[in-house]
Parts: structure tokens; C-alpha cells; sequence
């Protein structure tokens, strides 16, 4: 009976202890990782060279065109020297119908690009959003394997502009943990050559 209540009260300390036991904290600044991620300069790359090529597409190319032979027109249409009235209609004519050759090239060069940047808008989102999954789950799994309790984001900021985290006496950071765990292992390099042994002439 002894024994049992002396094991009663082991147990019941050790659990006082354990609940008494402040939990373990640790801290991630998850914007660095997004940051220097080589996946993140990727997916910056394709994001631009997308971008650009709306610049280089057929629309624009004709747009361009149409308005340069706008101006050349408009210019002609200015300097009225030496031009008679029937040739300067005539000129106005061709401007007008140029001028609404460029509207409609115009509207469905914006309505192409919009449809195209708010596809690339979500898949850059997306593409945020996936790598962020993996920067929470690799924090979790290194956290749950070094005993941590908490896990906050050192990078976050409220809605004021105020950095969430304002003061920690000892943080405990696993940015750069998480990192390695995320980036792939460097390349091996070349082996290095095994140097030539000639054999000794006689």
C-alpha cells in the first residue's frame, strides 16, 4: 500500500513538474527563407521572362506600328503648306480610319495582357503559396524533432506595420536549419585526377 501511494506521488510530482515546465520556444524568419530560396530566384525568372515576352507579342508589334504611322500622318496633317483642301481630306480620311485601326488594336491588346497578367498574377501566388507550405512543414519537422513547444514567424508584421515579435530573451532561431533543409545539396564536383606515374626508363 506503501509503495503504491509513494508511486502515486512520484508520478503526481513529476507531472506538477512537467506542467510547471515553461514551454520550449523557437523562432523562424520565414521571409529570408522565401527570400534566398534558389526556387524563389527561379520562379522570379520565368515571373519576368513572361512579363517580357507580352512586350514582344504580335499585338503589341502592330499596335506599335499603327500608332508610328498615326504620328507620320498627323504630322502631314499639320503642316498644311503646299497641300490643297481635296488632298488634305483625303489625308484626314486615311487618319481617321488609321486612328480607329489603332483603337480596336489598342482594346485588344489591353484585354489580351489583362487576361495574361492576372493568369500570371495566380500562378506566382501559387507558386508563393507552395513554398511556403514547405517552409511551414520542414519548421514543424525540425521543431518537433529538437523538443520545441512554439514555432513563431520573426518576420511577420501586423497589421500596423509592427513587427509581431517584439522581444525574445533567448531566441531560439532554426531560419538557417530550415533553409539547409530546404536548399538541394550542392553539385559534387569533379573528381580529381589521379596523377601519372611513368615508369623509370633504363
Amino acid at each position: 500500500m506503501k509503495r503504491r501511494l509513494l508511486a502515486i506521488l512520484t508520478a503526481s510530482a513529476a507531472c506538477t513538474v512537467a506542467m510547471a515546465a515553461p514551454p520550449r520556444v523557437a523562432t523562424v524568419k520565414v521571409d529570408d527563407i522565401l527570400r534566398k530560396l534558389d526556387s524563389t530566384a527561379k520562379a522570379n525568372e520565368e515571373f519576368k521572362a513572361k512579363r517580357e515576352a507580352l512586350a514582344k507579342d504580335g499585338r503589341k508589334i502592330a499596335l506599335d506600328e499603327v500608332l508610328a504611322d498615326l504620328e507620320i500622318r498627323r504630322g502631314k496633317l499639320a503642316d498644311n503648306a503646299g497641300l490643297d483642301e481635296e488632298t488634305r481630306k483625303k489625308l484626314l480620311r486615311e487618319y481617321t480610319v488609321k486612328q480607329q485601326e489603332a483603337r480596336s488594336l489598342q482594346e485588344e491588346f489591353q484585354n489580351f495582357t489583362s487576361e495574361k497578367q492576372q493568369a500570371l498574377n495566380a500562378e506566382l501566388v501559387a507558386s508563393i503559396r507552395q513554398r511556403l507550405t514547405l517552409i511551414h512543414g520542414t519548421a514543424e519537422k525540425i521543431a518537433k524533432e529538437e523538443g520545441y513547444d512554439w514555432v513563431f514567424d520573426s518576420s511577420g508584421i501586423s497589421n500596423t506595420g509592427v513587427p509581431l515579435m517584439l522581444y525574445a530573451k533567448t531566441p531560439n532561431d532554426l531560419t538557417e536549419r530550415v533553409l539547409t533543409a530546404l536548399q538541394p545539396p550542392p553539385a559534387p564536383g569533379p573528381a580529381p585526377a589521379s596523377p601519372v606515374i611513368k615508369p623509370k626508363q633504363r
